[in-house]
């Protein structure tokens, strides 16, 4: 799917950009049903800032939501990182897990994709996030 916001990307069969979220960048659901999404946005903080610091920040922001359950925090290949967490969520009527990956493209611009969905649907959640990375293509 071709966003205006600079990138292209493949989400999940029957999903459409989201238009009213809260949060930054682009989001991706199915309509009517807020129990999934997927969000992408440019990191605009400076490079000096390394990618496992940004989602650790990410993390304390995060522990103010009911629940929190950071899972993990791993570097990966190149300057990617990436966190898993959790938290209770009536959107996802239960618990909700999240996956945030960091990562650098081609021009070196930095940017995060994010997938979430009931913590039960892990392996979907993983999949979306997973088809996003493997298909994203920024301008």
């Amino acid at each position: 799917m071709r966003n205006e916001k600079g990138f292209s990307v493949a989400v999940p069969a029957g999903w459409e950009p989201s238009r009213d979220e809260s949060g930054a960048g682009s989001f991706y659901r199915r309509p009517g049903d807020r129990s999934a999404l997927l969000q992408i946005f440019r990191i605009t903080e400076p490079d000096s800032v390394g990618a496992c610091e940004l989602l650790r920040i990410s993390s304390e922001a995060l522990g103010a939501k009911p629940g929190y359950r950071e899972v993990s925090v791993d570097a990966l290949s190149g300057e990617s990182c990436e966190l898993v967490y959790e938290y209770d969520s009536e959107e996802s009527h239960g618990r909700r897990r999240g996956i945030e990956r960091i990562t650098v493209a081609a021009d070196g611009r930095r940017w995060a994709l994010l997938a979430a969905g009931p913590a039960a649907d892990g392996p979907a959640v993983r999949a979306n996030l997973t088809a996003a990375l493997d298909s994203f293509r920024p301008d």
